[in-house]
Parts: C-alpha cells; sequence; structure tokens
C-alpha cells in the first residue's frame, strides 16, 4: 500500500522546498556579483597587458643602441604572454561558473514547479499535471548533459546515483576526446 502524505507532511516538503529555491537563487545571485568583479578586474589587468607589451616594442624601438634592451624587451613580452594565458585559463573558468549557473537555475525552476505541484492536492494526484511538469523540466534542458541526464533518470529510470556516475564518465571521456584534438591541432 503506497504511503501517502497528510497535510502537515506536505506543507513541510513544500516549505523544504522552498528554503531550496530561496537557496539556490541567493547562491547564484552572490556568485554572479563575485564573477563580475573577478571579469571586470580581469578585462583591466589584460588592458594593461596590451598596454605593457605595447610601451615595451616602443621602448624598444627608441633603444636600438643600448646594449642588452632586446633580450630585456623580449623576456617582457614571454612574461606579458604567460599572463595573457592564465587570464585566458580563469576566462574558461569563469564560462565553467555560467554553466553551473545555469544548471543552478533550471533546478531552482524544477523545485519551485514541484512545490507549486505538491502544494494543490488535485495537481499532486493528476498524471496529467506531472506529465505536463516533466515536460516543462526537460525543455528547461539547454544543455547536454542535462538532457542526458533527464534520460537516464525518466526515461531509463536510472537510480540518481548511478545516472550522476554515467555521466561522469561521459563528461570525462568527452573532455580527453576534446584534450586529443587540441593536441592534434597544436602539432600540425
Amino acid at each position: 500500500m503506497p504511503f501517502a502524505l497528510g497535510a502537515k507532511e506536505v506543507q513541510e516538503t513544500i516549505m523544504v522546498l522552498n528554503l531550496s529555491v530561496a537557496q539556490i537563487e541567493l547562491s547564484i545571485s552572490e556568485g554572479d556579483n563575485s564573477v563580475n568583479t573577478l571579469i571586470d578586474s580581469f578585462t583591466y589587468m589584460s588592458e594593461h597587458i596590451e598596454a605593457i607589451e605595447l610601451s615595451s616594442q616602443k621602448i624598444a624601438e627608441m633603444s636600438n643602441a643600448v646594449e642588452g634592451i632586446a633580450e630585456h624587451n623580449q623576456s617582457l613580452l614571454i612574461q606579458t604572454n604567460d599572463l595573457a594565458q592564465k587570464m585566458q585559463q580563469a576566462i574558461i573558468a569563469f564560462q565553467f561558473y555560467d554553466k553551473l549557473s545555469q544548471r543552478l537555475d533550471h533546478v531552482s525552476h524544477g523545485l519551485s514547479g514541484l512545490a507549486e505541484i505538491v502544494s494543490h492536492e488535485m495537481h499532486a494526484k493528476d498524471e496529467a499535471q506531472w506529465e505536463a511538469f516533466k515536460s516543462e523540466v526537460r525543455k528547461g534542458t539547454t544543455m547536454r548533459e542535462e538532457e542526458e541526464l533527464f534520460e537516464l533518470i525518466f526515461d531509463h529510470e536510472k537510480p540518481a546515483e548511478e545516472a550522476i556516475e554515467i555521466m561522469k564518465v561521459r563528461m570525462r571521456d568527452r573532455m580527453n576526446a576534446a584534450d586529443e584534438v587540441e593536441e592534434e591541432i597544436e602539432f600540425f
């Protein structure tokens, strides 16, 4: 016999779902503020690295007769290039944060929709409501990994832990394949 939640349990479930949504939304907001500050800082540093490179080249042109200037100029250009590469890596990390933020936003919307269904007894018992909800969640999966995770859990009825492990393997394989392609390109 299936377990039926009473009104108090349903209300507590809704409050936990709402708390989860609020925590996710606040985390996204705080993260966005921090990332925006970092992006501004990296943009500022990038502009200054370009200015340093230009100044170094002008100094080298003006000081052709000075002994060792070419070596110092080359050293400075290597250092600014290294800094620019590190900044590029940081920008890629920001892109990963953006994906994380999008996923959390999708989770937040899913939890809000779940709270809405559970809060109405007639909706909670209506199969059409659940199918419409699942359809909305599926439409909200804008990233490949989200769609695959949805399929594993809803279409293939895999437990969450198993679906997570499958996705970790797939994502690791994709990263390795991307690294191999990148390495091949670098050699040509």
